[in-house]
């Protein structure tokens, strides 16, 4: 897996699985493949300290699809997420294996 933050032009900060969509005949990529793409809202904790409370919410909810394709020309930045959130990111991920089974056996229904 790998779990970046992805910023897009939009101001949205995306988390999830990122892989690189290259052409045969290229070395840049052209768009990047995110699966299980959550936002990653934060608001300030209410107490006078620096720290922020963290939601992660599914990036497009009335979307059955998994697996989103992002053109290179709507994101800012990848970056690495620090660890806290990156094992936050890991203990969700492990729903969505259930929650992909539990769709296939209703899709063959």
């Amino acid at each position: 897996m790998a779990i970046k933050l992805t910023l897009l032009k939009s101001g949205e900060m995306l988390i999830s699985d990122a892989k690189e969509l290259v052409a045969d005949n290229n070395i840049e990529p052209y768009a990047y493949i995110l699966d299980h793409p959550h936002v990653v809202l934060t608001t300030p904790k209410r107490d006078d300290t620096d720290q922020i409370d963290v939601l992660f919410k599914p990036w497009i909810i009335i979307s059955k699809d998994t697996k989103m394709l992002v053109p290179t020309d709507w994101v800012v930045t990848i970056v690495d997420p620090i660890d806290s959130i990156k094992k936050m990111y890991i203990d969700k991920s492990k729903l969505f294996s259930k929650e992909d089974s539990k769709e296939e056996k209703n899709d063959g229904n």
